[in-house]
């Protein structure tokens, strides 16, 4: 045995030193920053159950920078992956694919935001044909065996993606909804508390500003262009809050991007952290953003938006994506604000009827479809009452540490 392996909650004969009567273990598989977010929401629905034991663990991914910090921040048991794919657990719980085949539990596989959305390469670095991320049978299978014992969904439509792309994952898909969004849903009645930690009052627009990762991110595409635009903004009305993805926040470093930020200054501008994206969407009055989720998620709760949409090919067709692209009003990031603003106010009813209807088909009710899952797999009775979704924490605008 390893010397970094851990006897206590989860190694072998570990009952006999549990204070809380666990019966049940329950992996939480962690691949990268955006992935735990997901895997955390699903946490959150049995720890709190004194049957159950929840532990941690990295997986590999390229894309890991910042998930070790963020795991040791959560206060929980954090083992080595080398111990996770050699012990067994009752249930694991993960929302990207990576050495997931190596585990010994029935494993759900949670949505990496929203299903559906974007055709890829191939995990195995192969041209995608049209792979849809994560409902493809490269991230769904090992030398044609299925991984995942539930393939979660949150829309109907995703069984068709399946039957194409994975048709031996039919029989494990099941219809659990959306967790993230029913979190931000539950989060718009705290409007103004996420406000007042941003540093915005009632007097001031707060535009929030999102980026996906990689080439074809408004980061890389329009950031500098739009840069300009803000500022020409007045800071008495308008404040600006910008969040990246995790991949591109931890990937380059958070000090780094927030330098590249500070180039070309805009007055007023913040950055928060990119976990707390669903904190500045309850609190935004108007989103601009690219084709990555939280764009897609804020314009599904009402925000207007302003949308830096997808190269072609780049979205699946029938896509909440390829719809909020039709429904709003697209950025031209060299263009002043104010009346594009209006224009995506004027789009709002247009994208209420074009994108919600493909991000969940049981709107409000995955706690209690995804909790119903998870106690099948672990053979257990369901918690007394209710399950619920949770409002998220509030968040505060980024602050680098200055060291001198």
């Amino acid at each position: 045995m390893s010397a970094d392996w851990l006897e206590m909650p989860a190694g072998p004969g570990a009952t006999r030193w549990h204070t809380a009567p666990v019966q049940r273990l329950v992996l939480a598989v962690c691949h990268t920053v955006a992935s735990t977010q997901h895997v955390l929401d699903a946490v959150g629905l049995a720890e709190a159950d004194e049957r159950v034991q929840v532990v941690f663990t990295r997986a590999p991914d390229v894309l890991s920078n910042g998930t070790d910090e963020l795991l040791a921040s959560l206060g929980a048991v954090v083992i080595p992956w080398e111990q996770a794919r050699r012990s067994t657990f009752d249930l694991a719980l993960a929302a990207d694919c990576a050495g997931l085949h190596d585990l010994r539990a029935p494993i759900v596989q949670l949505p990496h935001g929203i299903m559906s959305n974007k055709v890829t390469w191939s995990p195995s670095g192969g041209p995608g044909d049209g792979l849809v991320t994560g409902l493809a049978a490269p991230w769904l299978t090992s030398y044609g065996r299925l991984i995942p014992r539930v393939v979660t969904l949150s829309h109907e439509a995703a069984r068709d993606v399946l039957a194409r792309q994975c048709p031996q994952a039919l029989p494990a898909a099941r219809l659990t909804g959306d967790l993230c969004l029913d979190r931000l849903t539950a989060s718009l009645p705290r409007r103004t508390t996420y406000r007042r930690g941003l540093g915005v009052g009632a007097d001031r627009t707060l535009i929030a500003v999102s980026s996906t990762w990689g080439e074809w991110s408004l980061f890389r595409r329009a950031w500098p262009a739009l840069r300009e635009t803000l500022r020409e903004l007045p800071r008495d009305r308008y404040a600006v809050r910008a969040v990246c993805h995790p991949a591109a926040w931890h990937g380059h470093g958070a000090r780094q991007v927030e330098a590249w930020g500070r180039n070309g200054r805009v007055p007023g501008l913040r950055y928060v952290e990119p976990l707390h994206w669903r904190a500045l969407a309850a609190a935004a009055d108007v989103w601009i953003g690219d084709y990555g989720s939280p764009t897609l998620y804020a314009a599904t709760v009402g925000i207007p938006v302003l949308y830096l949409p997808a190269p072609d090919g780049r979205v699946a067709p029938g896509s909440a994506a390829e719809a909020l692209a039709r429904a709003t009003a697209l950025l031209d990031a060299g263009r002043a604000l104010p009346e594009q603003l209006r224009r995506a106010e004027r789009r709002r009813e247009a994208v209420a009827a074009a994108v919600p209807p493909l991000v969940s088909s049981v709107p409000g009710e995955a706690p209690g479809r995804l909790r119903a899952e998870m106690y099948r797999l672990l053979r257990l009775p369901e918690p007394a009452g209710r399950a619920v979704a949770r409002p998220v924490a509030v968040s505060r605008p980024y602050r680098r540490r200055v060291v001198s």
